[in-house]
């Protein structure tokens, strides 16, 4: 009779687990596409260098990050797992127009120009910003001060590019000398310009120039203690794969709702770029 009851009340305890287990796959769950359900993960195309987002630590394996932390918990309420594949930022749209990664990630930013490539899941209100060493930080205030000077930022960031065009324009208009620009493929390349002089600022996102500056006390300022203009931080699916960007966009809603994103966007500091609400295809230039 002992036994019948441990084994009752074993069945009864796997029977709550099982519950317990579908009651935690989200709405989402519904819409993933079935390649993707029968591959049972979602790759993802990122850098990996962009802290404190998505990025390695350095001997590490494993990315982590916001944008890390938020997609894992996404695919686990998908029934998925999450698989990273390293493709350097320009390579990122490339990527999923070849299918090398379901989702482009790493700090792509959601433009007008780049919907006509891909559709976008919108996480996260970010700024552009630069950084400087601290013994030049009194020089510059905007970008409007680096007249004649250089700057790097990374290939393929087209939306702070289009900032730095805008204010070279600037200084050749008022007779002074143009900035000059130079592209690299990850963001360690660009600091290691940074600290080479070769360049006079690293413009980069916001969160990730302030992270790295804290990882150096007092070698690093950036200009301005604030930010120079505004984007949507975003992930990138291909146009044939609604799917799963609907599935992403609908638990990530959830997760707004039940606390979740909040939780881990605090995690990482960046909880002040919290968006009101998940958004499709919604940059900076249509709010």
């Amino acid at each position: 009779m002992k036994h019948g009851i441990i084994r009752t009340f074993v069945l009864a305890a796997a029977m709550t687990a099982v519950v317990a287990g579908a009651a935690q796959a989200g709405a989402g769950a519904k819409l993933v596409p079935e390649a993707v359900r029968q591959a049972g993960k979602i790759t993802v195309g990122s850098q990996q260098t962009f802290p404190p987002i998505e990025f390695r630590e350095p001997g590490a394996s494993e990315v982590t990050g916001a944008s890390s932390d938020l997609l894992h918990e996404i695919a686990k309420r998908l029934e998925l797992k999450l698989e990273y594949v390293q493709a350097e930022y320009a390579a990122l749209i490339p990527g999923i127009e070849a299918k090398r990664f379901d989702v482009a990630s790493g700090g792509i930013s959601d433009t007008e120009e780049r919907e006509q490539k891909l559709d976008f899941v919108n996480y996260m209100l970010s700024g552009g910003s630069a950084m400087v060493r601290t013994e030049d930080a009194d020089k510059y205030k905007t970008i409007a001060d680096f007249c004649g000077k250089s700057v790097a930022t990374l290939l393929g960031s087209r939306v702070i590019m289009a900032k730095v065009e805008e204010a070279s324009a600037a200084c050749t208009a008022k007779g002074e000398a143009e900035i000059r620009a130079e592209q690299l493929p990850s963001a360690p390349d660009a600091r290691m310009q940074l600290d080479l002089k070769r360049v006079d600022a690293y413009l980069g996102d916001f969160p990730a120039l302030v992270y790295m500056s804290g990882q150096f006390p007092g070698k690093y300022s950036i200009v301005g203690g604030n930010y120079m203009l505004t984007y949507i931080t975003s992930w990138g699916f291909s146009k044939d794969n609604t799917g799963l960007r609907d599935a992403v966009k609908l638990t990530l809603q959830e997760m707004l709702a039940d606390g979740g994103y909040k939780s881990i966007m605090d995690k990482w500091g960046v909880g002040g770029a919290l968006l009101p609400e998940i958004t499709v295809n919604l940059p900076a230039s249509k709010r």
